[in-house]
């Protein structure tokens, strides 16, 4: 079983997680640099660009879905896996599940087993 942790800074619990189960890989990957509008367009890492957090909130579809590609991608030659992440990086994650699993036109070649989102929502939940 492969599982993505998105945005995962701390390195440590990747050593915790691994010592706990061997037959896991974990894959972190970090977002791209990008200006984000919600920070006044400084730049940081995120999947996705955002203006605010509501649930009137624009959602920017299509870094949404070149960042769900580029993960798709990633574990495209991995195992059955799970995917998850911590706040934008939950977002994705739970984006990235729902479209794999719904939406055939992306192209997305992997449908989590399991989806684990901390601190985060559905984007385009509407």
């Amino acid at each position: 079983m492969s599982a993505v942790q998105l945005d995962l800074q701390d390195r440590w619990v990747l050593k915790m997680y691994g010592w706990m189960n061997k037959n896991v890989k974990w894959i972190c990957p970090t977002a791209p640099r990008r200006p984000l509008t919600i920070l006044g367009g400084m730049e940081t890492n995120a999947w996705f660009d955002t203006a605010e957090l509501s649930e009137n909130m624009q959602d920017d579809v299509a870094s949404l879905n070149h960042a769900a590609l580029s993960i798709a991608n990633l574990l495209s030659e991995e195992p059955p896996n799970g995917i998850g992440g911590i706040g934008f990086g939950a977002a994705q994650a739970l984006y990235l599940a729902s479209k794999g699993c719904y939406d055939t036109n992306q192209r997305l070649q992997i449908k989590p087993r399991v989806v684990i989102g901390l601190n985060g929502w559905l984007p385009v939940w509407r």
